[in-house]
């Protein structure tokens, strides 16, 4: 049980918060509503805690802190995501959970390297490969090549997307009023195909800010999303969130729903990023 959740989970909380906080800046092809809104390339220190836990769970307590770093690189967005958690069972039997997550995505949505870390005791494993997509955006499939842990290639779907832009189409789509998005999105976090994300965006809202920092203040939308493999007809997703995503890219919290248990994470520490005088 211990190797499924450290494994399945762990893989599940990589992709869901990188894809979810991998936000840039208006790409190409994005719409005039998304050029209208601003967003913040920043250094985030979210605070990790158990939202709730099914009476049939075995979990029944997390803590940790979820890092995560976007930074403008000028012609693509370099994404760094580190976190650490701790996981409480009811028999006793409890474990740590670590991941290094990083990448860096074309601003132009044709390229994708990443680079995936999980420590489990004195074990690391590590996940690499690169992946693209012709251009026009679109008109093709692409490929993912893996190089680590084996040699890997999947075709890529010609609608298929990364991270980054997904989360800058995500953006868009609350920002012109719209309740639906569905999208094929290939992250690099395991050894796996794109995955079908739904997601189904909320009202504007305006509440006090979880701390006081001019970047976290201000509208946000919540959107709620789900995580459906492409390679199955599959009713139920392998895994939902919830994210407050602010009119800036900057995600406000995040709630990772398993099913049995689910995950929440709030924004604790925020440094905004300046963009690089040379861009």
């Amino acid at each position: 049980m211990v190797s499924w959740i450290g494994r399945q989970r762990s893989a599940a909380m990589v992709r869901g918060l990188a894809l979810t906080l991998a936000v840039g800046a208006f790409a190409g092809g994005a719409t005039t509503a998304a050029a209208a809104a601003v967003v913040q390339p920043h250094r985030a220190l979210y605070a990790v805690s158990l939202e709730s836990a099914a009476s049939s769970s075995d979990v029944i307590g997390v803590s940790g802190r979820m890092g995560f770093e976007w930074r403008d690189d000028c012609d693509g967005w370099s994404v760094e995501q580190r976190y650490f958690m701790d996981f409480s069972r009811a028999d006793g039997e409890n474990f740590t959970l670590q991941s290094k997550y990083t990448t860096w995505e074309s601003k132009k949505g044709d390229f994708y390297r990443f680079v995936v870390e999980r420590y489990r005791g004195d074990t690391v494993e590590r996940v690499e490969g690169r992946a693209s997509m012709p251009l026009p955006l679109g008109s093709d499939g692409g490929t993912a090549e893996f190089s680590a842990p084996e040699s890997l290639e999947f075709e890529l779907g010609s609608e298929t997307m990364f991270p980054s832009l997904h989360t800058v189409r995500l953006l868009e789509a609350a920002v012109a009023g719209r309740r639906f998005m569905r999208a094929e999105v290939f992250d690099g976090s395991e050894v796996e195909p794109p995955y079908l994300i739904s997601a189904v965006i909320g009202d504007q809202r305006e509440e006090a800010a979880p701390i006081d920092a001019d970047a976290a203040q201000g509208p946000f939308w919540p959107a709620r999303l789900a995580w459906f493999p492409t390679d199955d007809n599959a009713a139920e997703p392998d895994f939902e969130m919830t994210v407050e995503l602010l009119h800036n890219g900057i995600a406000r919290s995040l709630t990772v729903d398993y099913g049995d248990f689910s995950v929440r994470m709030v924004l604790e520490e925020l440094e905004a990023l300046a963009v690089p005088a040379r861009c």
